[in-house]
């Protein structure tokens, strides 16, 4: 019997990792570098009051979904904020600015894993900062802070195309995601070291424990809803 002979066609290697990988590593990379910029603060400072914007939505959202009402929104150049409110449910109110924050983040992830699909979560998060604005912002800078972040969103959903928009969306997304999680640290260290007043506190006074207990337990949530959410977005981007 003769042999055949011939080559063997082994498996194809991987040409690289997926897009929306390389977007990721991308955007995350990016963050870190500008963190190192010299004046980066004054740069992410815009960043800063949209993620208390939406720290603040975030408690204004389940205020409503929980039964309660919401009378103002106000935003300090500090980059803290306030959401008067009355009713709802605090159990679920007071967690949902830091654990809010990471959750926008995290859908936004999802949502603009695939390509071209960062102009539609920009544009998602372009018409939600403006109702939250619209609907709930007092405060002159505020209501300021918040037209400018809808304003700016929109445009970039407008203008940006393709790889750009993903890009955009993408990096929003890492920032939403790591300043909640170095706002719920930033709580932790409070909620040991100091008295100042803060949701861990208020948790504390309504249904008991220690503010740290509550702080750590945010932080946990947060690290795991994290974690579920980049593992998510690797998976689903192959």
């Amino acid at each position: 019997m003769n042999a055949r002979t011939g080559s063997i066609k082994a498996p194809q290697a991987s040409r690289g990792l997926p897009a929306g990988q390389r977007l990721l590593i991308a955007a995350t990379a990016a963050t870190v570098l500008v963190a190192f910029v010299p004046g980066a603060q004054l740069l992410l400072y815009p960043l800063r009051l949209f993620v208390t914007l939406v720290h603040e939505g975030g408690h204004a959202v389940m205020t409503l979904l929980t039964g309660g009402a919401v009378r103002a929104i106000a935003i300090d150049p500090s980059g803290s904020g306030v959401t008067y409110s009355v009713g709802g449910v605090p159990f679920v109110v007071l967690m949902a600015g830091y654990l809010g924050t990471l959750a926008v983040g995290a859908l936004s992830l999802q949502i603009g894993r695939r390509p071209g699909a960062g102009r539609g979560a920009l544009l998602l998060m372009g018409v939600v900062a403006g109702l939250v604005t619209l609907l709930w912002v007092r405060n002159p800078f505020g209501f300021a802070v918040g037209l400018g972040a809808a304003g700016t969103l929109l445009a970039a959903a407008r203008v940006l195309r393709g790889p750009a928009a993903d890009f955009a969306c993408s990096f929003l997304a890492v920032q939403l995601c790591l300043n909640a999680v170095l706002d719920l640290r930033g709580l932790l260290w409070l909620t040991t070291q100091t008295h100042a007043a803060n949701d861990a506190v208020f948790m504390s006074q309504l249904y008991g424990m220690p503010p740290w207990f509550w702080a750590g337990m945010w932080a946990a949530t947060g690290m795991l809803v994290l974690a579920a959410a980049l593992r998510s977005y690797w998976r689903g981007c192959r």
